[in-house]
Parts: structure tokens; C-alpha cells; sequence
């Protein structure tokens, strides 16, 4: 199953940063398969990025997921359906997330991955300059890696 693993985010806003401090934690050279890993995406580009795979594993900080900073949810798209969202993991976008891929799936119904499932982490500071995140956002990053690598393994029915 063709996988793609994206973190979103700028390295250079403090947590915001997670999605990309994720993809590097997770090292390709250990995934093996047929797993891409790609973090400098943002915005409606992502759908061009996702066309024609499988599955899709996006990764991004989140404010308001109702827990402390660090705390790591796994959702799936379908989640969001009764939920009213201004900009669901992501400020890049001018639309909500499910919106974006809804789009995507009119526009190109057989290039958007069906199989779409998000990791974000609960930030704290998304606002400041840095290339560091948080110490509860880092503290983190490992939790996310271990949820993605057991998705993976799930895919690649390793488990």
C-alpha cells in the first residue's frame, strides 16, 4: 500500500513546528515499504502532494483539542463531519481541512486517498520564533512517532 506521511507546520514558529519535527524522528531509512515521508507542504498543495496514494498519514499541531500542551490525538477525517471547523490543523489553508480534501475528491476522484488519518499534537506556543518546540510538545514528538510507526505496521500488515 502506497503511504505517504506529511508533517505540516513551520519549523520556524515554535510548535507549530511538530508536523516536521516529526517526519525528521521518524527516519525513513527504518520504514522501509512503500512509505514517502514529505514535510514542506502547506495549504491547498497537499492535495497535489497526496494524489495517488493509498493512504495518507497527516501530522500537525492543534490548539483547542481540549488537553494539555503535548498531548497526542489520532484522528480520522470523518471525524470532522459535525464539527464546525475554522482551520482544522492548518493556518496555511483559506478553507478547513475537510473541506480541502472534500475539493480534492470532486476535483480529482481518483487521485485523493480515501484513507486519510491525522496525528496532531496539542501545542502550546505557535506564535513565537523559534526552531525549538515546547518542552511538552517535544516530550511528544516520540509518543507520535510510536502511534505512526504502529499505523504503519498496521498498512504493511506487520502487526
Amino acid at each position: 500500500m502506497k503511504t505517504l506521511v506529511i508533517g505540516i507546520g513551520s519549523l520556524l514558529r515554535a510548535d507549530d513546528g511538530a508536523g516536521p519535527h516529526v517526519i525528521k524522528a521518524l527516519g525513513k531509512e527504518e520504514l522501509g515499504g512503500e512509505i514517502d515521508l514529505m514535510d514542506d507542504v502547506s495549504g491547498l498543495d497537499i492535495l497535489d502532494a497526496i494524489a495517488g496514494y493509498d493512504r495518507v498519514i497527516l501530522v500537525d499541531a492543534i490548539q483547542g483539542g481540549g488537553g494539555k500542551p503535548g498531548t497526542v490525538y489520532q484522528f480520522r477525517l470523518n471525524d470532522f463531519e459535525e464539527r464546525e471547523t475554522l482551520h482544522s490543523f492548518s493556518t496555511h489553508l483559506n478553507m478547513d481541512f475537510p473541506t480541502m480534501i472534500e475539493l480534492g475528491k470532486r476535483l480529482f476522484p481518483k487521485n485523493i486517498p480515501l484513507d486519510i488519518s491525522i496525528i496532531a499534537i496539542e501545542a502550546d506556543d505557535v506564535r513565537t520564533i523559534s526552531d525549538k518546540c515546547t518542552a511538552g510538545v517535544e516530550k511528544a514528538i516520540p509518543e507520535a512517532v510510536e502511534l505512526i510507526k504502529g499505523l504503519l505496521q498496521k498498512t504493511e500488515g506487520k502487526e
